[in-house]
């Protein structure tokens, strides 16, 4: 089981892991006491600690539950409004497009030199901005992203939030929430900057999500749920060979372990939360066995 606190870094390449408002892994397998807690230094480094240990639990044959906190989708119908403002088929599924387009044109660790450490900045804005400029009517009604921060400069996103719900160009309606948001009392996704913003983790967090999910030693035993799973939630939904579940989780449903660092008792409570769920339900089947014979 893997629970990651996504990060865009707060002051950037002077943030770097082991602190607050940085990435936070907390990870082991259901029969440890505690899991294991890691700060990487960037994105970049944190992908590559989450590949390697898929791989070795793949390579074993063990499930792994995977956890990212930032929303792995947008409100209904922004995906087939981004489907229709790019000329996209609507063969694929509206999720499986903003996924895609977030992959191909967001750029992380931009301006990163060889052999020097990632730099943990990004191109989101001009992402965030250049979607804006294919969904909005006019250069006067602007969105659904909103709220840039002090030295992006982008013409297509307002600092204040749009009406909503937001009209786009292409006939949509698009609302500032999913019922997610609306159950956990999490903010917008459109949202890309400020206290309790979500938005900008939710574009880095799909970019490098799609290349892992897609990753060919890794999308043959892979899925994400809701989306490609049903919303079934007994111990027998999941296909044989699935053995990396991908999972959208909101760390502030449960109360933080303590510990000196907030991000870190967050994923360690989502750990074993998850730990103890699963313990349930393996000591359930031991029981039912036993009974039958």
């Amino acid at each position: 089981m893997i629970f990651t606190s996504w990060s865009i870094g707060r002051g950037g390449a002077r943030r770097r892991g082991g602190r607050a408002d940085t990435i936070w892994i907390a990870f082991g397998p259901r029969t440890a006491d505690a899991a294991s807690t890691v700060s990487p230094p960037s994105r970049t480094e944190a992908i590559q600690l989450v590949e390697s240990i898929l791989d070795k639990t793949v390579k074993s044959k063990q499930p792994a539950l995977l956890c990212f906190d930032f929303a792995y989708g947008y409100p209904v119908d922004f995906g087939v409004a981004l489907q229709a403002a790019t000329g996209k088929s609507d063969r694929d599924l509206p999720w499986i497009t903003v996924w895609q387009y977030l992959s191909e044109h967001l750029k992380d660790d931009e301006g990163t030199t060889r052999g020097a450490k990632p730099s943990n900045r990004s191109n989101r804005f001009e992402v965030a901005d250049r979607i804006n400029a294919l969904l909005s009517p006019d250069s006067k009604t602007i969105g659904p992203f909103w709220c840039a921060s002090e030295g992006a400069a982008c013409q297509y996103i307002p600092q204040k939030r749009p009406p909503e719900p937001f009209q786009t160009a292409q006939g949509y309606v698009v609302r500032g929430l999913r019922l997610t948001d609306k159950r956990a009392r999490s903010g917008s996704p459109f949202r890309l900057f400020g206290t309790a913003s979500v938005g900008s983790q939710s574009l880095t967090g799909i970019a490098r999500l799609y290349l892992l999910r897609n990753d060919p030693n890794l999308a043959g035993v892979s899925a994400v749920w809701p989306f490609e799973t049903g919303w079934a939630a007994k111990a027998k939904w999941l296909p044989a060979h699935i053995l990396v579940l991908h999972a959208e989780i909101y760390p502030s449903v449960l109360d933080p372990l303590p510990d000196e660092i907030k991000d870190r008792g967050q994923v360690r409570a989502m750990w074993q939360w998850a730990r103890e769920r699963d313990r349930d339900k393996f000591a359930l089947a031991r029981i039912l066995s036993a009974d039958r014979s």
